[in-house]
């Protein structure tokens, strides 16, 4: 299937299932990424997040990702990292997550400056704890951001998750969860973007209802 194909079957996919989510949630995530290169082959990212829920009345989830990546091409590059996941649902027991996980970034087609296809394929263990096993789960973004005569570049992604195993504490093999993206990147300095828009998250829940959460989405990205 080709990217584009892809990203308008997920944005199809998501819209079709808002008629089955029995619960559906507003939210504000934001978000501040760093890629710091360190010659020509390593980067140094981080990933820091704070996400709004229960109608953004309350912060809901903090993540934290560090990560080391090593570029292999001048279009791909592999990473390892850590993610640090502190949720805190307003009925339940606040759990703390932790993930290892390995990350493929590959520029799929079109050059910087121009309308590009990127591609990023992570797999993460997580552990949580207090529990004793450990899930799998896949995650696969697809990315199109396209410049604009305005300044400022749109964009849009789709990312599904698929868990490999099941466990103890609630991951159960098979189809997890989707998003997708719609927003725009503007500029604001050399280096530093601003991307903003709309997010749409669909869960898979096991033995309660699934859940369709509708986000506002606003990251600061910053490249050097």
């Amino acid at each position: 299937m080709r990217p584009s194909r892809f990203l308008l079957a997920a944005v199809g996919l998501l819209l079709s299932a808002r008629a089955f989510a029995a619960q559906e949630d507003e939210q504000v995530w934001l978000a501040q990424f760093s890629t710091i290169e360190v010659g020509d082959k390593v980067l140094l990212f981080s990933d820091v997040q704070f996400r709004l829920t229960d109608g953004a009345d309350r912060l809901g989830q903090v993540l934290l990702r560090p990560a080391v990546g090593y570029r292999i091409t001048p279009n791909d590059t592999l990473f390892m990292g850590y993610a640090y996941v502190r949720t805190e649902p307003l009925s339940g027991t606040a759990t703390d997550e932790h993930r290892m996980f390995q990350q493929a970034l590959v520029r799929i087609a079109g050059k910087p400056g121009k309308i590009t296809v990127t591609g990023r394929t992570r797999l993460e263990q997580r552990w949580i704890e207090g529990r004793s096993d450990m899930g799998w789960r896949v995650r696969q973004m697809v990315r199109l951001d396209a410049p604009t005569g305005a300044g400022v570049n749109a964009i849009v992604w789709a990312e599904p998750f698929v868990n490999l195993d099941t466990t103890t504490w609630g991951q159960r093999a098979g189809f997890d969860q989707l998003r997708v993206f719609g927003g725009v990147g503007v500029p604001l300095a050399r280096g530093i973007a601003l991307e903003a828009g709309y997010s749409g998250q669909y869960v898979n829940r096991f033995n309660a209802p699934d859940r369709m959460n509708h986000i506002g989405s606003l990251a600061l990205t910053i490249r050097r």
